[in-house]
């Protein structure tokens, strides 16, 4: 009662040659794909970076003078050779993530930021380029570009 099947009344499985085929297909494409991710991982730090283009993260800070000078007032940072002064030696609050990141210090290496325009600040922006540099996580100072 138990019989075994033999081997000669097996047929052929119809698609035998196909699955094979398609088997070592996706064999292959998993250890392309496995090659890739080893090459990638140990290259990570070249192909992953960060730029972040607000202020969000930048701990180097503008010391503020205590106290605050008298005008007229010495520049405090220079943009591509030009001096920029400050407006003011108040703290101006602005949330960090609205500050775009416009270039660096000259001397000092402090990162400077531009302010979304504003109609209050339509008289300093006849003065001159405004130009903030970062004091504290939410704080920052205002300054004009002068000339030279």
């Amino acid at each position: 009662m138990n019989e075994t099947p033999s081997a000669e009344n097996e047929a052929d499985f119809p698609g035998r040659q196909a699955a094979l085929r398609l088997g070592i297909g996706i064999l292959a494409a998993l250890l392309f794909v496995l090659a890739v991710v080893v090459r990638d991982n140990g290259r990570r730090t070249t192909l992953e970076t960060i730029a972040e283009f607000t202020a969000v993260g930048d701990t180097h800070y503008f010391p503020m003078p205590e106290p605050p000078p008298l005008p007229p007032y010495q520049p405090v940072a220079f943009l591509l050779g030009k001096p920029l002064y400050p407006v003011d030696f108040r703290r101006h609050e602005a949330p960090p993530d609205d500050m775009t990141r416009t270039g660096v210090d000259e001397k000092a290496g402090y990162l400077l930021y531009r302010a979304p325009a504003h109609a209050k600040d339509e008289d300093d922006r006849k003065l001159g380029q405004i130009y903030y540099l970062k004091i504290s996580p939410t704080e920052f100072l205002k300054t004009i570009q002068g000339h030279e």
